[in-house]
């Protein structure tokens, strides 16, 4: 039919596509949102192009109809969006089903790992995140850090007391946001490369726990340049350039973790074929 012609069907992905980061950049949430936006639609894309050989393009008029209704939908219903709409969250996977549709009719199956990408971003990130506050165990391991490292240090619930000053662990310096980072990224890995049961478990628990302490040692530094009095450093690893270092080095370390296992499991493909 001409609604599956792959042409007519990847101008109409990059439609919704473009359509949905520029709502979300239009909506003022250029933050988190917008980077998860960009890297769930980025393996999208590439679980597609990695797979286009296999998909097999056919469908009939009732999926071709409903994915019709999927596709106008969103897009009427982005006509009236100015500010963030609980709408950005569902479009990409409604879009997604109804190309989807449109492509194979209702032999979705084959486009499982793209869609389940999408429905991620449905996840309410802010609300979900919000339900769990992590700062006692932040500082219980700050805390411990530094005890161990030798700094006289009392801790009082998310209050880190050294001899010549204080910090308090707040729910937004708990490392919550990063931990998530790194659960999505784990999450996508292990769905755009799968590396076995086992592995694929320890990614994204991994990440998580990378994470974690990552962010307790950046607190423990603070805690540190509190106590020594030097303001302008606080602010630099609080706030500035230096809580993206942390950052960096987390997604660094979580990033040689996944190469690492990437590497066994192809050496043990590897095996199994000689093997066979």
């Amino acid at each position: 039919m001409f609604f599956n012609t792959p042409y007519l069907l990847l101008a109409l992905s990059t439609a919704l596509t473009a359509i949905h980061l520029k709502l979300i950049w239009r909506s003022g949430h250029h933050g988190q949102f917008l980077e998860a936006a960009l890297i769930c639609w980025a393996a999208t894309w590439f679980l597609v192009w990695r797979n286009h050989q296999n998909l097999k393009f056919e469908s009939n008029p009732v999926p071709s109809a409903l994915g019709s209704c999927c596709i106008a939908w969103v897009l009427l219903r982005s006509l009236g969006i100015s500010e963030y709409d609980s709408f950005l969250r569902f479009a990409p996977i409604v879009s997604g089903i109804g190309v989807a549709l449109l492509a194979s009719g209702f032999a979705l199956k084959q486009y499982w790992r793209a869609l389940l990408v999408l429905a991620w971003m449905a996840i309410p990130t802010t609300t979900l995140l919000t339900q769990f506050d992590i700062s006692p165990l932040t500082a219980d391991v700050s805390g411990s850090l530094l005890w161990y490292s030798g700094f006289r240090v009392i801790q009082d619930g998310v209050l880190l007391h050294m001899p010549t000053g204080s910090v308090e662990v707040y729910p937004g310096c708990s490392g919550i946001q990063l931990i998530w980072q790194h659960l999505l990224l784990g999450c996508l890995f292990v769905i755009l490369f799968p590396i076995g049961l086992i592995r694929s478990l320890i990614v994204p628990l991994a990440g998580m726990l990378i994470a974690f302490l990552t962010n307790a040692i950046r607190v423990a530094l603070m805690a540190i340049l509190v106590a020594q009095n030097q303001r302008e450093a606080f602010d630099y690893w609080h706030l500035g350039t230096g809580s993206l270092i942390f950052s960096m080095i987390s997604v660094a370390l979580f990033g040689f973790l996944c190469y690492f296992l990437l590497e066994q499991a192809d050496r043990a493909a590897e095996t199994d074929e000689v093997q066979a």
